[in-house]
């Protein structure tokens, strides 16, 4: 859990409990941005106002919470019997062989959304503003402000989970603009399909935790240190990052 202060509001990252009551705030928040602010889904699919599926059974769930509650969300959907929806959703778009994918040390990213009411302008997507993804300024001052938004928060907990649990690799499908803010802070994920419409263009994508570990220790030392933040040092210093 971390907690922490962007522009004027104290906020917390932290893991849901599976029984933990903010899983139903992480299911009313889906609800709210993907049934009533998106349309992504249909509202009338869930009458109790809590977007869920199938996969949540098999996820480690993530909530961002300012004073009032949850405002932001993800999950690492962990292998099962049901497999990724990457691999349901992709159909014939993907360019590799389903079965050379890494599965049984790897999660899929999903369902990241942030409140409407931390989206400040009307075209800001559901992860960032658009003038972060066009500020490429350099500077050390800067960098911070660049990497503390909502999605970096959730992101951190994912990673920091995943460390814990020996995961070795991300599956994602995700819009362009996702994927640019990631690649601009040397997230490394490699496209493995087609673009496809799924409620908006997208693309599955694959990333090797490790790779993404030793491209941002070497190319981005404070986001390393804000990733890495509270995390068990034996899990830190392996010895690709030693060297």
């Amino acid at each position: 859990m971390h907690k922490e202060v962007i522009g004027q509001h104290e906020f917390t990252f932290a893991k849901s409990d599976a029984n933990d009551a903010s899983l139903e705030d992480i299911y009313r928040l889906r609800y709210q941005v993907y049934c009533k602010e998106c349309n992504f889904l249909r509202a009338e699919d869930y009458p109790d106002g809590m977007e869920k599926d199938k996969y949540d059974p098999y996820s480690v769930h993530f909530v961002a919470s300012d004073q009032n509650g949850a405002i932001g969300t993800s999950r690492l959907i962990l292998y099962s019997e049901l497999g990724f929806p990457l691999e349901e959703h992709c159909n014939g778009n993907l360019l590799v062989d389903k079965k050379t994918l890494p599965r049984h040390n790897a999660v899929e990213v999903s369902r990241l959304v942030i409140s409407k009411e931390y989206r400040k302008r009307k075209d800001d997507g559901l992860y960032y503003g658009p003038d972060y993804v066009d500020n490429q300024r350099s500077e050390a001052e800067h960098m911070m402000k660049r990497i503390r938004p909502m999605a970096f928060g959730m992101y951190r907990e994912m990673y920091q989970e995943s460390k814990r649990r020996g995961i070795t690799h991300w599956f994602a499908v995700m819009e362009k603009s996702l994927y640019l803010l990631l690649r601009m802070h040397n997230f490394v994920f490699h496209p493995i399909g087609k673009e496809f419409d799924y409620y908006g263009p997208v693309m599955p994508y694959l990333a090797d935790i490790r790779e993404m570990e030793r491209t941002v220790h070497e190319k981005s030392p404070q986001l390393w240190a804000y990733f890495t933040e509270g995390l068990d040092p034996n899990l830190i210093l392996s010895s690709h990052l030693a060297n």
